[in-house]
């Protein structure tokens, strides 16, 4: 059990990675939840929350991941984030955009200081619209039809996300920095 939210935890984690495997090849980092408001009425507390969840537990399990992959010479960190990263959802979900923004930048900034000493960073922007049923359970069902009805592809889900995220891990790819579209091909039709 680790709270994405505290820092303290995400440590003590990676303790336990290190006493059970002696290193770490591989981050996926995805954890992390939102507060979802309208921007007029959302508490600020609610925002750093928001902004903990999704932002600081991401960049600490970064952190941890890469300070043990700097010692090793390599590694691969891939964020998962969203297409709210640069596009408005609306429906009160302004934290999460928010945080997805950081998320993308965080992204960016550790592939330029890690990939001339042996990690990449990457990151995947996924479309909750069209991958899970659970990330549509807020939306109505015209909503889900419609995003899916503009995607390219139909509906691009887990499997996708899943088939790019080993392809990303793969020891001795050359690339970093690159935040690639999970969604079927939806960002390019709006």
């Amino acid at each position: 059990r680790c709270d994405i939210s505290n820092p303290d935890d995400i440590r003590a984690l990676f303790t336990d990675i290190d006493e059970a495997f002696g290193r770490i090849d591989f981050l996926g980092n995805v954890a992390g939840d939102a507060v979802r408001e309208k921007p007029e009425t959302i508490r600020l507390e609610d925002i750093e929350s928001s902004w903990r969840n999704l932002v600081l537990g991401r960049f600490c399990c970064c952190q941890e991941a890469g300070r043990r992959m700097l010692a090793q010479g390599s590694g691969s960190i891939v964020n998962i984030g969203s297409l709210a990263s640069v596009s408005a959802l609306g429906r009160g979900h302004i934290g999460y955009s928010m945080a997805m923004g950081a998320v993308a930048q965080m992204t960016r900034e550790l592939s330029t200081e890690w990939a001339h000493r042996g990690i990449r960073v990457n990151a995947l922007r996924f479309s909750p619209y069209l991958g899970s049923k659970a990330g549509t359970a807020t939306l109505e069902p015209s909503d889900v039809e419609k995003a899916e009805s503009m995607s390219p592809l139909g509906n691009a889900g887990p499997r996708d996300l899943a088939l790019e995220i080993v392809h990303l891990m793969q020891p001795g790819l050359r690339i970093t920095g690159e935040i690639r579209h999970i969604d079927g091909g939806y960002h390019i039709t709006g």
